[in-house]
């Protein structure tokens, strides 16, 4: 109705009736918006479960978690089970107790090669938190090694004179060295591996070093060093050939090495490439179907053709050259510049086809991102090598020099 207000007509809304349609209204609108948001929750499991049931089981995210659990907690088990039977009936033999930690560090070995060949699918957290988990995971074993198995004391022991003694000349020496020599070129020839080296010094160290890393699979060969890889290494050229970087090499390790030089001239994508400690060294990789995880280069340079990389505690100057079907990754680390990819070899076209990297490069190689970078400005970690920076990569050398 309408009254009168001070002369002046005020129209008064008949709440009854208009509120009630309102309201019905609203309730209308609210229930088939209800509607709609529970279809696209259920089309959206619907399709996630069909993805799920579709997928390599290899790169399914919550499977492979719920196994890196259930492969952590039993290592963890079994290493509490060790601590707790000490002083017991329960307790192992000293060399049985051995045995049982090596395999237990063979087993955290095979976790690690796990999380490096699942880093390319999973989100980066997990990818994170896996790393961190399998770092505490070695260092469990190592401490209860260290706990359950204490090394001896070292003590000194005057050594018996044997040149003159024996009657040995140095040209028996010189015979005895180049026999050394030979058996450790033969040995590393047997997993495709060259080397570059002069003078006895080098040599003996060779020598040394195969015979003190057991040779053998299983738990008590598997300690730090098992699978295919090069190691502990100071001022050599190392070549993997085309032949013998086949695909049953799978995993590659770079560990410890100091102004050396590593060619990987794989004819077949290797699985995985994994690199600790480097120093002064270049790399040159041909591509890997999965992901290359590095720990720690200092003055480096890097030329890599992976799905993914990963790089922590990379500075002063360490140069990539790389290929990838995503962005690189870095993290804790300083002074890196990244390039195009460029290194060859004989079939390395072939090889790229198999891995995935057939025809031109997408450009992700400039896509970095810094993980221990968060403010909206750009990093100051990393950057483009300018195209007058850029070092072209050397031609492998011939696998027939001698």
């Amino acid at each position: 109705g309408r009254v009168k207000a001070m002369d002046a007509e005020v129209s008064v809304p008949n709440d009854g009736g208009d509120q009630a349609k309102m309201e019905a209204k609203r309730v209308q609108m609210m229930d088939r918006l209800a509607a709609i948001d529970e279809a696209r929750k259920a089309d959206a499991d619907a399709r996630r479960a069909e993805l799920d049931a579709a997928a390599d089981p290899r790169e399914n995210i919550r499977s492979f978690l719920a196994g890196f659990e259930e492969r952590k907690a039993r290592v963890e088990g079994e290493v509490n089970a060790h601590r707790s039977a000490v002083g017991t009936p329960d307790a192992k033999p000293a060399d049985d107790l051995r045995a049982a930690l090596d395999a237990l560090q063979a087993d955290v070995i095979a976790i690690e090669r796990s999380v490096a060949e699942a880093s390319y699918f999973l989100p980066a957290y997990d990818s994170r938190a896996c790393t961190a988990a399998v770092d505490h995971l070695k260092k469990t074993v190592a401490e209860a090694t260290a706990e359950l198995l204490p090394r001896k004391k070292f003590t000194f022991s005057k050594k018996k004179k044997e040149a003159t003694a024996s009657g040995t000349t140095k040209a028996d020496s010189e015979k005895k060295e180049k026999k050394e020599a030979d058996d450790v070129a033969a040995q590393l020839a047997r997993v495709g591996i060259r080397t570059t080296t002069t003078g006895s010094t080098t040599t003996t160290q060779l020598a040394t070093q195969l015979a003190t890393q057991p040779a053998t699979s299983g738990p008590k060969g598997a300690k730090e060093d098992e699978g295919p890889g090069v190691r502990n290494r100071t001022g050599e050229t190392v070549v993997v050939d085309a032949a013998s970087a086949s695909a049953d090499v799978g995993d590659f390790e770079l560990k410890r090495l100091v102004d050396c030089e590593v060619y990987l001239c794989n004819l077949e994508p290797l699985r995985a490439v994994r690199a600790y400690d480097l120093r002064n060294t270049r790399v040159y990789a041909g591509p890997v179907a999965g992901s290359v995880l590095l720990h720690g280069a200092d003055a480096c340079e890097f030329h890599l053709c992976a799905r993914q990389v990963r790089i922590h505690d990379a500075t002063n100057g360490t140069s990539f050259y790389v290929r990838t079907a995503s962005g690189p990754i870095i993290e804790h680390s300083s002074d890196v510049r990244f390039a195009p990819y460029a290194f060859g070899y004989p079939g390395i076209d072939e090889a790229m086809e198999k891995a995935g990297f057939g025809g031109a490069d997408s450009g992700t190689w400039r896509e970095v991102e810094d993980f221990g970078w968060i403010k909206q400005v750009a990093s100051p970690n990393w950057r483009i090598l300018a195209e007058s920076e850029r070092v072209p990569p050397p031609k492998p050398p011939s696998m027939d020099a001698t």
